[in-house]
């Protein structure tokens, strides 16, 4: 295993971290959503929101680069197409992710002013998507995709790759590049349980296959990054960085997935409107950043950081090595396998989605086997 880790060091010692334009804000500004997904991680406990004034004062409170509204289901919030006018005039960029609904009550002009858009499937076959979504859901998608084409918006489909889709997302990335588009898929995260967390094996056979099989625009999910040596455009995660999530019940987080924090440790708008970028310095943050013990003396912890530290903190293991990482496992075959492993980039294209979780994103060709 030695060996092969340092035939890799020069590689990750080279990779650098490009300075951002502004914060990667991802606003949720809403719990709603007219769907129930069995995967979701979005809090059900009570309705809760944020307001266009609130929206106004994230903005005014860090620089932002682009804002990516998340979470529920945006478009049943009732100050929806107002909070978009707004950041539409202070030209913000916004990239939004829906099923289809949030896309649905927009009109012609107020979906042209949109940075990007996102539309959530999670499986290559119209049976699948809507026996896990809700019957109806994949024509809606494929509506709205070709809705955002014929007015030039840049549009692509997101997944969470689960242990019950990871052997069928190479296949949906074949599905989408024939469609002319890309794929962004995130890791499912223990953030409610552990029903769909895929086992050591099920993680690396599905993210081969998806790489075997596509051309890949960016990686920022920093176990992987580093392994296969994609350096492109930063190094490691942008959580706790460039990067924090306000949620619809006022929280403030470096990542989507972090576990809720109360008491004194809990962040919130307030915190967030009175200390500005300085809330980076608070332990949620500094927390995203840390570096586990047994990292420190890997050739490629300036890359990878630890792995996921959401995905650490979630288990309770913030100062363990990433559970999916080979090397803290010894695993020389797997190892071998990921740094081996043949793969070709694509055009690199600036995606705030991208810029604002651990996440993949790529651009799918026929597939072949890995």
């Amino acid at each position: 295993m030695g060996e092969i880790i340092e035939n890799l060091v020069t590689v990750a010692k080279n990779v650098t971290q490009l300075p951002p334009a502004g914060y990667a804000v991802g606003i949720g500004l809403t719990n709603e959503c007219d769907l129930s997904c069995a995967h979701c991680y979005r809090s059900q406990l009570k309705l809760d929101r944020l307001s266009l004034d609130d929206v106004r004062q994230i903005c005014g409170a860090v620089p932002v680069g682009s804002v990516s509204l998340g979470v529920g289901e945006n478009g049943l919030h009732p100050q929806y197409h107002e909070i978009l006018a707004w950041l539409n005039e202070q030209k913000i960029r916004v990239a939004l992710t829906s099923n289809g609904y949030s896309i649905e009550v927009l009109s012609d002009e107020e979906l042209s002013r949109l940075h990007s858009v996102e539309f959530s499937l999670d499986y290559p076959t119209e049976a699948e998507q809507d026996a896990w979504r809700a019957p109806g859901n994949w024509r809606k998608c494929w509506d709205g995709i070709e809705r955002c084409q014929r007015l030039g918006v840049r549009v692509a489909v997101i997944a969470v790759m689960m242990s019950t889709n990871y052997d069928r997302l190479s296949e949906l990335a074949a599905v989408t590049a024939r469609r002319g588009l890309d794929l962004r898929f995130n890791i499912y995260q223990p953030v409610t349980g552990d029903r769909f967390s895929m086992s050591y094996e099920q993680f690396w056979d599905g993210i081969l296959a998806v790489i075997t099989n596509s051309e890949i625009v960016t990686i920022s999910e920093p176990l992987v990054n580093a392994l296969i040596k994609f350096s492109r455009p930063t190094a490691g995660s942008p959580c706790g960085k460039t990067s924090l999530r306000t949620l619809p019940d006022r929280q403030v987080s470096p990542c989507t997935y972090w576990p809720y924090a109360g008491g004194k440790n809990r962040l919130n708008l307030e915190k967030l409107f009175a200390e500005g970028p300085a809330i980076l310095a608070e332990r949620a943050f500094t927390e995203a950043r840390h570096v586990p013990a047994e990292c420190q003396d890997c050739a490629f912890v300036e890359q990878c950081g630890g792995g996921c530290a959401s995905r650490r903190k979630l288990r309770g293991h913030l100062d363990r090595a990433d559970e999916y990482c080979p090397i803290a496992r010894q695993d020389q075959a797997m190892l071998a396998r990921i740094t081996e492993l043949s793969w070709q980039a694509a055009t690199f294209k600036d995606l705030p989605k991208a810029g604002n979780a651990c996440t993949f994103v790529v651009k799918g060709r026929a597939p072949v086997a890995v």
